[in-house]
């Protein structure tokens, strides 16, 4: 038998499986689906502290959640990526935006400049998301959120930490409502950005002059 006729029905069945296993990787990524935490409106400390001008550093999450997949954790202690849901972008950044604008609502601050201002603030703010992750570990699945604020000096030399705390918040959540995790992690965000709002105000932090 000719071997050209032979390689014929090979090719068939090689092109037939890249074809499969493409449409099988696109039928993955049409299922995959992306979110932002969104914390809901801060009410206005009373009475404001009246705190100087403040400028929103950059943010940073510890690994394992820096990953734009959302972390689970499962019984026995393991965690795994969830393949399906995960982040619009990296989450610190989505977080930071978040702390931003609750900080600014809250009128702690005089004012609340982003990181790409070039307006000089006496303090700034450092992020570390030390906690981001589904639990599913126990009996009802919640949404974990664990967020540290850094208030640092912008005149010292050495930017002098001012204040720091630590904050966390757990939401249990329905696993078969949609959208259900998305909107717990919104949840816990809110409450853990309360009570860092609350620290805060009560803080000796520099007054606007």
């Amino acid at each position: 038998m000719n071997k050209k006729l032979c390689l014929i029905p090979v090719m068939a069945i090689l092109l037939a499986g890249c074809f499969a296993g493409k449409g099988a990787q696109q039928q993955a990524a049409a299922q995959k689906r992306t979110f932002v935490p969104v914390a809901a409106a801060a009410q206005p400390v009373t009475p404001a502290p009246g705190f100087s001008a403040v400028k929103i550093r950059p943010f940073r999450a510890l690994p394992p959640y820096d990953a734009r997949t959302f972390i689970v954790r499962r019984a026995g202690g393991e965690f795994a990526a969830d393949f399906y849901n995960g982040w619009l972008v990296q989450p610190q950044e989505l977080i930071r935006v978040q702390a931003s604008r609750y900080l600014e609502e809250s009128h702690l601050f005089r004012a609340v400049y982003d990181a790409a201002s070039g307006t000089l603030a006496p303090m700034s703010i450092e992020g570390v998301v030390s906690e981001l992750y589904l639990d599913y570990a126990d009996g009802k699945p919640a949404a974990v959120v664990t967020l540290r604020l850094l208030v640092l000096n912008e005149r010292s030399p050495e930017f002098t930490v001012l204040f720091t705390a630590e904050k966390s918040a757990r939401v249990t959540f329905d696993p078969a409502a949609a959208n259900a995790a998305s909107q717990a992690f919104g949840t816990a965000l809110t409450q853990t950005l309360e009570a860092l709002t609350r620290a805060l105000a009560a803080a000796p932090l520099p007054k606007a002059e």
